[in-house]
């Protein structure tokens, strides 16, 4: 065997700490050093994952494998169905969500590279 490959179940691990619905980090155990993957379910009235933020130097794309995901930015709000994908450029604002009057849980796989810690910054609409 070597360490070339991986094999991750999500639900094999702990869930993030502080967060508006289940997140679950799949990069570590799965050896990635260069791009961030991450599994998010959100049931009717979470947010998926932070606040309406975004990101200075990090693409990030979210692929919807179950249910419909809300997002909101400056231009409106976008609705991502079950097989879609939705995906922000660097300094694009965006707020993921599962509105409250929402029929199922979303379930989301998040991408983002480079790999960013610290790279959100809140994003502030004008009122």
């Amino acid at each position: 065997m070597t360490d070339n490959y991986a094999v991750v179940d999500p639900d094999d691990l702990e869930p993030e700490d502080d967060r508006p619905c289940d997140m679950r980090r799949l990069s570590e155990p799965a050896g990635l050093e260069h791009v961030a993957v991450n599994r998010f379910r959100a049931e009717p009235g979470q947010q998926v994952p932070l606040a309406y933020h975004y990101h200075e130097t990090q693409e990030e794309a979210f692929v919807v494998t179950a249910g419909t995901l809300h997002v909101e930015t400056p231009e409106g709000e976008r609705t991502v169905h079950e097989g879609s994908i939705f995906a922000a450029q660097p300094t694009a604002p965006h707020r993921a969500y599962n509105p409250d009057d929402a029929d199922e849980t979303v379930e989301v796989i998040a991408i983002g590279a480079p790999p960013a810690e610290g790279d959100a910054a809140v994003y502030e609409p004008d009122e």
